[in-house]
């Protein structure tokens, strides 16, 4: 190490793997090499974050560092941008700074894992804004050989692999772990089968997320090409559990073919089309070859099927957003407000119909309500737009909510109109909160209100369906304090994280026979 290695040059795949190899000093100075054989001035590359001095005209320029980045990377990323912008990096020869890598996490193997994943996947992410998508994967890919064929990479990989043990290896896969109800579903799964002693591994095909900060140390998040399905598992039997996208598909197909005792079930999130098949033929096929299909509810199978063949082997697992201790004491909610304030909590698209619910309410302005539309997506500014005026006072649309909770902390009634879902986790949500729920009957919804007897079920997903759903619901708010306790008994039964984990490893323990 060197006074000056803290300077790095211009990346590349290339020398980010002879970096990875531990060749970067021996080849320093040459272009395969990332440090410089003698101190620079001007870098071309970045500089190591530990201590950097920024002006504050460049940096109300080029702008804050990119929250996709997590630990590792942004200082990168940013002045990568800065030099992209004009903006010169340059080293200043300061005595008693000095920065070695990795003290916060050398005494911790859990966190020093994590640690390894999280730079291995922003040195990814950094090529990828950089040089584009190949050249990320590449580098992944590399990485993967490198760890396989390299010696000291081979012993690290011994020492950190589980011996056999009774329960297989679970890997998880997903696109990005972002914040959506799939991804935080898949979070929630890894979380509880870990608190159960699986090990598990979650393994993101395109890039992390904002949601690799939950999860705990113990589950392994990577970074993989879905067409390098390579993860490091311990020795036994091993699953990949799947989403039902094209790239997972392609990631879990080319998993379990490359070794036995290997099993794969899709688990799928998509909502299914009604009248049409809702997979591509190719990916349908794909996912036949899977040991089981793991769908939301009955009538998701149901919707999912009756257009395609996926397979004979169907199990349901539901979703479940709160544990039992997390719902073990919800209070009572409050009497109904004099003006009930009804609450929509979705990304704004047009098939989450916002629209269809202000038209609907349009027509009941004789009876007292207030809506709160919280989200933020590409249709909102047209839809928001298209509002009567003249129901600005009664109609507020409050846009990008940080969760749950303050969407909800005042609700009387959730409203989700939409006509296009496969299992709505904001009923869930709702639920966990006794707050009563008008919901159109779609796809799992119905299951999930008890066929009407949980919740309002909107069968008819038109504007006069919810008027009339919604006329009957105004006049009779003195029962919805009890339609919302009831609704909380059945998420309580049917829809928490425990639920849906038993499901999960039902379905595990049946695909291996």
């Amino acid at each position: 190490y060197r006074a000056w290695d803290v300077a790095h040059r211009e990346h590349s795949v290339v020398r980010a793997l002879v970096s990875r190899a531990g060749y970067a000093d021996r080849l320093r100075g040459t272009r395969l090499s990332e440090l410089y054989g003698d101190p620079p001035t001007s870098v071309s590359g970045y500089l190591t974050g530990a201590c950097l001095a920024v002006s504050r005209d460049a940096w109300e320029a080029v702008g804050c560092f990119d929250e996709e980045f997590f630990l590792y990377g942004e200082e990168n990323d940013w002045q990568r941008r800065a030099r992209s912008a004009g903006w010169t990096v340059e080293l200043i020869d300061e005595t008693g700074v000095v920065h070695t890598g990795h003290g916060t996490v050398a005494d911790d193997p859990s966190a020093g894992v994590r640690s390894r994943d999280l730079l291995r996947a922003n040195i990814a992410l950094n090529l990828e804004l950089d040089k584009g998508k190949t050249p990320a994967e590449l580098y992944l890919a590399g990485t993967s050989v490198l760890d396989r064929v390299q010696r000291s990479a081979r012993r690290q990989r011994a020492a950190r692999r589980r011996p056999a043990g009774p329960r297989p290896s679970v890997i998880i896969t997903t696109n990005r772990l972002v914040f959506g109800g799939a991804e935080r579903q898949h979070v929630l799964l890894a979380e509880e089968l870990d608190r159960r002693g699986y090990e598990v591994v979650i393994a993101c095909v395109q890039r992390f997320g904002p949601l690799v900060s939950e999860v705990p140390q113990s589950v392994r998040v990577v970074r993989q090409p879905w067409w390098a399905p390579v993860v490091d598992v311990g020795a036994g039997r091993s699953i990949v559990i799947s989403g039902d996208t094209n790239t997972e598909t392609g990631f879990a197909t080319g998993w379990r073919a490359a070794g036995r005792g290997r099993r794969w079930l899709v688990a799928a999130h998509i909502p299914p089309n009604p009248h049409d098949p809702t997979y591509s033929a190719p990916l349908a096929a794909a996912m036949r070859r899977a040991d089981g299909f793991i769908a939301l509810s009955p009538r998701h199978w149901a919707e999912a099927t009756a257009y395609q063949n996926l397979g004979s082997t169907a199990f349901f697992a539901p979703n479940g957003v709160s544990t039992r201790a997390e719902v073990a004491h919800v209070p009572a909610r409050p009497p109904v407000a004099e003006v009930p304030h009804l609450v929509m909590l979705s990304r704004i698209v047009k098939h989450k119909n916002p629209h269809l619910l202000i038209e609907a309410l349009d027509g009941l302005r004789g009876l007292p309500w207030r809506l709160s539309i919280y989200g933020d997506g590409p249709d909102r500014e047209q839809l928001q737009a298209g509002m009567p005026a003249d129901l600005a006072d009664r109609v507020a649309w409050r846009g990008w909510s940080p969760g749950p909770a303050p969407a909800l902390a005042d609700c009387d009634l959730l409203c989700v109109p939409s006509r296009s879902e496969a299992f709505p986790l904001v009923i869930l949500e709702a639920m966990a909160r006794r707050i009563p729920v008008a919901a159109s009957a779609v796809c799992s919804v119905a299951d999930m209100l008890d066929g009407g007897e949980a919740g309002f079920l909107v069968e008819d997903i038109s504007v006069a369906g919810w008027r009339a759903a919604l006329d009957t619901a105004l006049r009779a708010s003195g029962s919805w304090k009890g339609l919302g306790d009831k609704g909380f008994r059945r998420m309580v039964d049917h829809y928490t994280v425990e639920a849906m984990a038993d499901a999960y490893e039902a379905a595990i323990a049946a695909a291996f026979g």
